[in-house]
């Protein structure tokens, strides 16, 4: 009788995508995001996503001395619309690209904002963070060719749709390793097109 290629010992009863075989499901479970470096599309990670709730702690919360309300969300909203895309593409050509690495390459970009640049020291971080900063500069080269760009696109804009995203990113973090619950959530809710069409 086969069994689960991780455990060995109970019966395979998922195929997982991510390891190309069969594993039982407690080891799916136990492993998701642990040991198992699980893709967007695996229905059994999506499953999980829609059934985990966080309880988020306020003092934890990345630069709590910024404020943040829905009136300066609803003034902002096509630039964090826009850094979301940007984000999601600065970590699209790296498949094994984390949350955690995704937190710290945010951080570094609301540094350099701040007028602090200190590009982070982790490789994968590194890429997204040189990603992003390609991709903005590309933005910004366009935007400062309108003399009233300026008062709209501020670095005092950026830096707080940069930390409301970090605030995003810190309350998908379930604590696992591997998680990419935000990673997968930008995926999910950005339109294709906006992905395609961003620049």
């Amino acid at each position: 009788m086969p069994t689960c290629q991780i455990c060995g010992t109970r019966k395979p009863k998922r195929y997982c995508t991510a390891r190309g075989e069969n594993i039982c499901t407690q080891c799916c479970a136990t492993e998701r995001e642990v040991s198992i470096n699980c893709p967007f599309e695996c229905v059994y990670l999506q499953e999980s996503r829609a059934h985990t709730k966080h309880e988020l702690d306020a003092s934890t919360m990345p630069h709590r001395e910024v404020r943040i309300d829905e009136q300066f969300l609803q003034h902002a909203d096509v630039t964090l619309i826009l850094f979301s895309a940007f984000l999601s593409r600065a970590a699209a050509p790296i498949p094994n690209a984390t949350d955690a690495e995704m937190r710290v390459a945010i951080e570094a970009v609301i540094q350099r904002f701040k007028g602090a640049p200190a590009p982070p020291e982790e490789t994968i971080a590194l890429q997204i963070y040189d990603n992003f900063c390609a991709e903005y500069d590309k933005f910004r080269a366009e935007i400062t060719k309108d003399q009233g760009a300026e008062s709209v696109f501020s670095d005092e804009t950026f830096v707080r749709v940069l930390v409301f995203i970090a605030r995003v990113a810190h309350g998908h973090n379930n604590g696992r390793p591997r998680c990419r619950a935000f990673l997968h959530y930008l995926r999910a809710t950005l339109p294709p097109n906006m992905e395609a069409s961003v620049g």
